[in-house]
């Protein structure tokens, strides 16, 4: 039983310990492993893409296998969440992981904390691959402890702005000058934001709709200019003032809309072509990268723009947070040189980055990496560059962050329905998730 089982099985989720007791048998059974044959290396990865990604996936994972033959590559889907990860944790305790794992950034420390990773630091030193080879918050998402525990495969600049400018001609407005401040910003909400007969038909924003109410507030919370975490103390700080600024505001959204008449718009919401930032519907918003591919296969004929995320004066210019998928090496996996051969080459070497970007649509980690030569003037992909240049952010890299998250999705929630102030909601997270914190650390 690995590193840690013991003391922090209560952050597993509820019921694991028992489980594994009686287990054993059955994951002997269905364990996703091919047995070796035909003199052929095999390398189980479990992966978490579905649709048009797990086609682009598949193609990259071709590739390797052309240029590695005496690789067997096992893809195996399996869902993969915040929250909890059974599967994964059951087949690590049991001896029978995966040879690697795609880690959501948020998931390295804690399952590096839990011992559910092995370390990389030596393979990389080993391999002459440092922290100035990746966009500083993807090797910082990765790195606890004194170790490097997962290498970034997708950089997620989180996020471009991006404004429909049909939407802005039919407000009479100028579809070529976005928001550049928060002001700016409420003052183009208000004129873009309609109602017939007493209910909403069109909203400028909804500030906390895009990406999960928690990464809203990170996105905001930095463009205040405010800080989630101290690593030098160790501690929670989500009543940051700026940060109490953002929600503050988001919470003003929610007060001059109204609450429940933004909740029955959002009702309405359709998705793929009757997506609502497509048909105007929600005029303004946050956009992830991987949004530029929905819009080419759903709305191609959109007319949009895409900036950097507005500020307030004194906040934070050209804010921005990295978020995306990390691959690293399960505690006790059978094949880890190969693992360790397949994760260099996808997230570090130029054919591997570069087919991430081309296959996907979504940023390599590494810096470097030849496909941004390819996209550097292409339109949109090359804003969403920009950003990613100027990013200093990561969720905070400690090893509660799942908790951290619902603490403020709930702060969130709390706010813009009125139950508490946003001051109360965000000094209730940090009580709440610094206590989390403490337990962990003491190893309770």
């Amino acid at each position: 039983m690995w590193k840690g089982w013991d003391k922090k099985s209560r952050y597993l989720g509820v019921g694991i310990l028992s489980a594994l007791l009686g287990a054993w048998g059955l994951l002997a059974s269905c364990s996703p492993r091919v047995a070796e044959a035909g003199g052929k290396r095999k390398l189980t990865v479990w992966h978490v893409w579905g649709g048009t990604m797990a086609e682009g996936f598949r193609e990259i994972a071709a590739a390797f296998e052309a240029g590695h033959p005496d690789i067997d590559l096992h893809l195996v889907y399996a869902a993969n969440d915040l929250a909890t990860n059974q599967k994964f944790f059951t087949a690590v305790a049991s001896g029978t992981p995966p040879d690697a794992i795609f880690v959501d950034g948020p998931q390295v420390a804690p399952w590096a904390e839990w011992g559910a990773l092995e370390p990389l630091t030596s393979r990389l030193k080993e391999a002459g691959i440092t922290a100035e080879d990746y966009f500083a918050p993807c090797w910082r998402q990765c790195f606890y402890r004194g170790e490097v525990w997962a290498l970034t495969f997708c950089a997620d600049p989180n996020f471009g702005f991006v404004w429909n400018q049909e939407a802005f001609r039919r407000a009479g407005l100028d579809p070529e000058r976005p928001p550049r401040t928060i002001a700016e910003l409420d003052a183009l909400a208000e004129r873009l934001t309609t109602e017939e007969n007493g209910q909403l038909k069109t909203i400028g924003l909804i500030p906390w709709a895009q990406y999960g109410a928690a990464n809203s507030m990170f996105t905001w919370g930095w463009a205040f200019g405010g800080k989630f975490y101290d690593y030098q103390k160790q501690r929670i700080t989500a009543d940051d003032p700026n940060v109490v600024k953002a929600l503050e505001w988001m919470a003003s959204y929610a007060q001059k809309y109204d609450v429940t008449k933004i909740a029955s718009l959002q009702q309405g919401f359709g998705t793929a072509e009757q997506n609502p930032f497509y048909t105007g519907q929600v005029a303004m918003q946050c956009l992830h990268i991987g949004g530029i591919a929905e819009i080419e296969r759903y709305a191609p004929e959109l007319d949009y723009g895409i900036t950097f995320i507005p500020a307030p004066p004194g906040g934070e210019q050209h804010s921005s947070w990295v978020g995306g998928w990390c691959l690293g090496i399960p505690r006790g996996a059978r094949h880890s040189e190969e693992a360790w051969e397949f994760i260099r080459w996808l997230c570090y070497e130029d054919e591997g980055t570069t087919l991430v970007g081309q296959a996907t649509g979504l940023f390599p980690g590494r810096k470097d990496s030849p496909y941004f030569e390819q996209i550097r003037d292409k339109p949109y992909y090359g804003m969403f560059l920009r950003i990613l240049e100027d990013c200093r952010h990561q969720r905070p890299v400690m090893p509660v962050q799942a908790f951290y998250m619902r603490a403020l999705q709930r702060a969130v929630d709390a706010a813009i329905y009125g139950t508490k102030t946003p001051a109360e909601a965000l000094r209730l997270a940090r009580e709440q998730t610094q206590r989390e914190l403490d337990l962990v650390r003491a190893g309770r």
